[in-house]
């Protein structure tokens, strides 16, 4: 009977251990105690490297001026408005149409002939020039990825007069710029005397005849006029320094001001004058350079019509001389004083008189499809214009 009762004892022992082995993971909590002494602080850890901060590398390019500023100008510049006017067809669509700037840009030729018209094409738009995503050789250009289909350097379509290509690279998003804005024609192709047919040895001349209106690059460098020579030296090519110290995008696309720059292409004038300084900057006219430009293409104009008046007659005439129509004539469609042609005519290409005639209209032309009166390349220009003035004074 002990024996029993001591085997009961050790069981009811044993069985309070093992309940409050169950229980003790799940305590009732007693008052806290005092608290203890402080540790002794750990070692610091190594500063690791700065992560970029995504948001703002982002916002660096998709900000206001990306949501808005960018959208508004683009929708007042002659790209967005004028792109697919009615009429324009085959290869003239290669830069007047979204379509045509996209099939020419693969080829890399903007004589590509299209066979579809204005009504099949659509205008410009942002992904005409700009590719979209982020890899773009932009960035490794300028440090700003615009994502443009053509930023690297850019062979001309045509030539020189050698037969040598033309490699232009303005070191910057500009290059987009010059798929468009280069010569169709040079004074060498523009002027070259027919090869066949009943005109053979003449050289045609018509209101089409001229660069096109793509010239701007070929004017930075200097490079397609019918270069007379005179007693003005022209400058060496590619040293003009809105070439060399500027570009497309600097003076074309700064800061929003009065409805000018960014992506209404307009220059504005505060870009101007971070180079240009004194009173003579209040427009683009500074210190009468244009008006200077303007002036030498209104006396070319005039020796023309004086040399050849069965020929060429002048627009919205401001000048002195006692022309009469058909010389000079009314039309809001011209510019003051634009040199056109009467008729397509026919100059021979082995009469020297003949010869320097077609340059003269060819030089006026280059100038004016520039557009900047002098502005590109001021000294370029007034040794083209002065040259080509004294040369043609000499005929009778």
């Amino acid at each position: 009977m002990e024996k029993l009762n001591f085997l009961k004892g050790l069981f009811v022992i044993a069985i309070s251990l093992t309940l409050v082995q169950c229980t003790s993971d799940d305590p009732i909590p007693g008052p806290a105690g005092a608290q203890g002494a402080t540790g002794v602080n750990g070692i610091n850890g190594t500063n690791g490297t700065n992560g970029i901060d995504g948001g703002n590398v982002c916002l660096s390019c998709h900000n206001v001026d990306f949501k808005v500023v960018q959208p508004a100008t683009y929708a007042v510049s002659d790209h967005a408005l004028g792109a697919a006017l009615p009429g324009r067809n085959n290869s003239c669509l290669n830069c007047h149409s979204d379509e045509g700037y996209k099939a020419s840009y693969a080829t890399g030729d903007i004589t590509t002939t299209f066979t579809t018209t204005a009504t099949t094409q659509t205008i410009f738009n942002c992904t005409t020039c700009h590719s979209g995503g982020h890899a773009s050789a932009a960035l490794a250009i300028s440090g700003k990825d615009a994502a443009l289909r053509s930023a690297g350097f850019y062979k001309l379509n045509q030539k020189t007069a050698a037969g040598a290509d033309v490699i232009i690279d303005y070191k910057d998003n500009s290059n987009a710029c010059v798929h468009c804005h280069q010569p169709r024609r040079t004074d060498v192709t523009g002027l070259a005397p027919a090869t066949s047919g009943t005109n053979i040895g003449k050289i045609a001349l018509s209101s089409s005849t001229g660069p096109h209106y793509g010239v701007q690059s070929a004017m930075l460098e200097g490079i397609f006029a019918s270069e007379v020579a005179g007693t003005v030296a022209y400058p060496a090519k590619g040293t003009a320094v809105h070439r060399t110290g500027a570009s497309c995008v600097q003076c074309h696309m700064g800061k929003a001001k009065d409805g000018k720059g960014n992506h209404t292409f307009v220059p504005v004038l505060d870009n101007c004058k971070t180079c240009h300084t004194g009173a003579g900057v209040v427009n683009y006219n500074i210190n009468g350079g244009q008006t200077k430009i303007k002036n030498l293409m209104l006396e070319l104009a005039e020796e023309m019509v004086r040399l050849r008046p069965a020929d060429f007659r002048i627009a919205n005439y401001t000048g002195t001389k006692p022309f009469t129509a058909p010389n000079v004539f009314t039309d809001a469609a011209f510019s003051a004083n634009q040199l056109t042609v009467i008729a397509t005519r026919q100059y021979d290409s082995t009469i020297a008189a003949d010869v320097r005639i077609t340059k003269g209209y060819w030089n006026w032309r280059f100038v004016y499809q520039d557009h900047s009166y002098g502005l590109h390349n001021p000294k370029y220009t007034e040794a083209l214009m002065k040259n080509t003035v004294a040369d043609l004074k000499l005929l009778p």
